[in-house]
């Protein structure tokens, strides 16, 4: 697979990390920050770079897909344009920042293969909980919370958001008017749709903002009306960057927390004999976008899984 990165900042050279990784040629390169455009050029051997998205038909015949990591007010425009030109794309989520955004994307999509990079999927430990659940050994699911804490709002624990952009444009609405809660709140939202089908929004609770949602919680049901509360935070004083999720069940209960294993979950019995399982890894958002665009194998997580993150998005931005 030969593939254009656009964004070539934080999350621009992770993702070519997972990419030549797996065998990919990276062809291209577009970011207005030159000095983000050619570090990341001379890491990764690539041969042309632009400045601006308007440059990207030159890559036509010389790319077959392009990598979407710019901040989350300009994915809809790159991906449209990225789709208009025939290509497949792979976006940072979340998809968009509004429904009417993410809906002009599925009907110019068509065929072309389209992913969104809800990379939590992927966490060992959520495929062990996946697995428990499907073998419902937690008996009648009566309640689950789910939260995505970090802190560097507040600790700048990876810099001052002020002088670092990578964390400073979170913060300004410009680029992230969802806040913490379409950066972060949109994985759990996910994991969420992975695990139970179906996911209800109920209410708000708490949201704390400064310019943009810096902490947010709400009230959900999932599944077959098990009621549900996610938090998501900037500014927690606990946990650096912790994904936390606890299934608790007639039977049993079931938790990760991933500042403390990533491989495993703790299964607790009734008479709280607790243990660790684990289970094989989802195969990474990359891995499926590969084996899509190479092998025409359609992979998950796709367009729908990210429009029905967007509209519940949506429902609870307002």
């Amino acid at each position: 697979m030969r593939l254009v990165m656009i964004g070539c900042g934080g999350m621009g050279n992770y993702q070519a990390k997972k990419f030549t990784e797996l065998g990919v040629q990276i062809v291209g390169a577009i970011d207005h920050n030159e000095e983000h455009r050619s570090g990341f050029c001379a890491a990764y051997g690539v041969p042309h770079s632009f400045a601006s998205l308007e440059d990207l038909p030159f890559f036509q015949g010389k790319a077959d897909a392009i990598s979407c990591c710019l901040p989350d007010s300009l994915h809809a425009v790159c991906c449209k344009q990225a789709l208009g030109l025939g290509f497949a794309v792979f976006c940072e989520k979340p998809l968009a920042t509004s429904m009417e955004e993410a809906a002009s994307l599925s009907v110019q999509a068509k065929d072309l293969p389209f992913m969104v990079n809800f990379s939590k999927r992927s966490t060992p430990a959520l495929a062990a909980l996946k697995q428990v659940l499907e073998e419902r050994t937690l008996g009648e699911i009566q309640q689950v919370e789910i939260a995505y804490l970090q802190s560097w709002q507040k600790s700048h624990v990876w810099g001052d958001p002020q002088e670092i952009f990578r964390w400073k444009w979170r913060l300004l609405p410009s680029y992230n008017p969802g806040g913490c809660l379409s950066d972060l709140g949109s994985h759990l939202l996910d994991i969420l749709f992975l695990l139970f089908g179906t996911v209800d929004f109920e209410k708000t609770e708490k949201k704390v903002c400064d310019g943009v949602p810096l902490a947010y919680q709400a009230t959900l049901t999932v599944g077959n009306a098990t009621p549900c509360t996610l938090t998501c935070s900037y500014c927690d004083e606990t946990w650096d960057d912790s994904l936390q999720l606890t299934v608790r069940g007639s039977l049993a209960s079931a938790s990760l927390n991933t500042s403390l294993d990533r491989k495993h979950i703790q299964f607790t019995t009734a008479g709280q004999e607790s243990l660790p399982v684990s289970s094989p890894p989802l195969a990474s958002a990359y891995q499926n976008f590969v084996r899509w665009v190479d092998g025409g194998v359609p992979g998950k997580p796709d367009l729908e899984d990210g429009l029905r993150v967007q509209a519940l998005l949506e429902e609870m931005n307002r």
